[in-house]
């Protein structure tokens, strides 16, 4: 749904505080930042030290006024969370991004969370609109054409997953089948199955 192909990029680079530019992360330097951002209960972390490190981990771009996509894969993405059970937030550590931290804030995601009843293991990330932009390219949730980029829209359809210990990064529709989304993470970050649920 509109993503650069260097956002696919496998080798994604370890943390750094240093700000890394658009047209670097363009031309395939996709570094996980180690900005500030906020989760929505309420903790200040640092994103790469803090969530990602040594970590496998899942990522999914979106936003509170998105319509029927964001609320679509939440909802899909909650099934996943069901079936992975107690390891969501031991084994692997799921973080959804706003891409309008403008408007939606620590508060506002945490009624969204509320709504959706998401448990322990996922947390909803804002934080300043300079530094989700920077998360937003590193991971690869944008376009580059400049007029599709604009588009949140067409940012939203994929969900970004990595064993960041092993450096190894891939991705699948966020929309696909929990269980099948399940068996594709354990899988290709080289952990024990978690689940054979047919949701």
């Amino acid at each position: 749904a509109g993503l650069g192909g260097a956002a696919m990029a496998v080798g994604l680079a370890t943390g750094s505080d240093k700000p890394v530019r658009r047209k670097r992360m363009m031309a395939g330097l996709n570094a996980i930042p180690n900005v500030p951002v906020l989760t929505h209960e309420g903790e200040s972390v640092r994103f790469y030290d803090d969530l990602v490190k040594d970590r496998v981990v899942t990522f999914n771009a979106m936003y509170m006024s998105c319509g029927d996509s964001c609320p679509l894969i939440t909802q899909n993405l909650r099934y996943v969370q069901d079936l992975l059970g107690d390891r969501a937030g031991r084994d692997i550590f799921m973080y959804s991004i706003t891409l309008q931290p403008e408007t939606d804030t620590v508060q506002a995601l945490q009624s969204y969370a509320k709504l959706f009843r998401v448990k322990p293991g996922w947390k909803f990330i804002t934080g300043k609109p300079e530094h989700i932009e920077e998360l937003r390219f590193a991971l690869g949730f944008y376009d580059r054409d400049p007029v599709v980029d604009a588009l949140y829209s067409q940012h939203t359809g994929i969900l970004r997953f990595g064993n960041e210990r092993l450096r190894r990064w891939a991705g699948c529709p966020a929309m696909a089948r929990p269980a099948a989304i399940v068996a594709t993470i354990t899988s290709s970050m080289s952990l024990p199955d978690a689940s054979t649920a047919t949701i």
